[in-house]
């Protein structure tokens, strides 16, 4: 016999605080993704495109043990369309998205998490 862990007024509310935190940072960035017909297999030559600015809270000094995987850590509302490959452009710093992890508490699709890795000479 399973049994919730959490409500579905419980889920929606724990959802409904993390976007508030998420939007309350007050950070934006913008997404962008490669043109169609451009993309060469394990390549980052190509043209980027705007897709859609998007609210982030984004940590840009990541853990010691995570230092060498990526140089940033974000987290995106859930509903984003973000992609591996996709890059983000944050203040003056160009990152490419290295993972999208989706994170939920108990079931509840909560937000996803961006792995990143700046890009250097954009």
């Amino acid at each position: 016999m399973s049994r919730q862990l959490l409500s579905q007024g419980e889920q929606a509310q724990a959802v409904a605080q993390v976007r508030e935190l998420i939007t309350s940072s007050g950070q934006t960035a913008t997404l962008l993704r490669k043109q169609d017909g451009e993309t060469l297999y394990g390549t980052d030559e190509g043209t980027f495109i705007e897709v859609s600015a998007f609210p982030l809270e984004i940590n840009e000094t990541p853990p010691v043990e995570l230092a060498k995987k990526m140089d940033a850590k974000a987290s995106v509302l859930p509903e984003l369309d973000v992609r591996v490959c996709d890059r983000v452009h944050f203040g003056i710093t160009e990152y490419r998205v290295q993972a999208v992890i989706e994170e939920s508490l108990f079931g509840a699709l909560t937000h996803r998490t961006l792995e990143l890795v700046e890009l250097h000479g954009s």
